[in-house]
């Protein structure tokens, strides 16, 4: 979860930065979010942090393209 933490936050700061390099983050993002989403899953009881990791994977995804 704390990977995830952090790729979200360092894809917003590229982002923010306005760098072109924000679609190679938002890939990484993507793929994270999509782990952190599924260990959340393992652990059980945890469908909010599931749904909210499912939701950036697919933003990240949207920004990726």
């Amino acid at each position: 979860m704390m990977a995830c933490a952090e790729i979200c936050q360092t894809s917003a700061n590229v982002m923010l930065m306005g760098s072109d390099l924000h679609k190679h983050t938002c890939a990484v993002c993507a793929e994270v979010c999509e782990e952190c989403a599924r260990s959340c899953e393992e652990v059980g009881d945890m469908q909010e942090c599931v749904d909210a990791c499912r939701r950036c994977a697919e933003s990240c995804r949207k920004m990726a393209a």
